[in-house]
């Protein structure tokens, strides 16, 4: 892709880095949609997918996921506003940066709230039941 015509000539090079590198920082340039479900679709990529709202632009609208059948329940659960039954962190905030409903992603919040309260101090302790003999 990068050409040098002639090397005196230094905005036909310089244009052609510039196209390059755009390409380069265009992260969808090598997806490709494999699923489309009401609005929302699954690009493949070289590691992983990318799910994506398109009624959202892109920089707000998507999130990275490993799994193509994780990918799937995300927009199962964001069409169906379903609370997801996973405890991690990670895919509760993928459903909010994908979500549009904003009663469904109240509802994400709060219980993105509460897994992080307990990661934080609400961890189980055992108590020594023995001390007071």
């Amino acid at each position: 892709m990068i050409r040098v015509v002639n090397p005196t000539k230094s905005t036909v090079c310089n244009d052609n880095i510039r196209e390059f590198k755009q390409t380069r920082s265009n992260k969808t340039a090598g997806a490709e949609k494999i699923y489309e479900r009401e609005g929302y679709i699954i690009l493949r990529m070289k590691r992983g997918y990318i799910v994506y709202n398109t009624k959202k632009n892109f920089e707000n609208g998507h999130t990275h996921i490993q799994s193509f059948e994780i990918a799937k329940t995300i927009i199962d659960n964001n069409i169906r506003k379903k609370r997801p039954k996973t405890n991690s962190i990670y895919l509760i905030e993928s459903h909010i940066r994908v979500t549009n409903d904003s009663k469904y992603k109240k509802m994400l919040e709060e219980l993105l709230a509460s897994k992080e309260d307990k990661t934080k101090d609400n961890k189980y302790r055992n108590k020594n039941i023995c001390s007071s003999f």
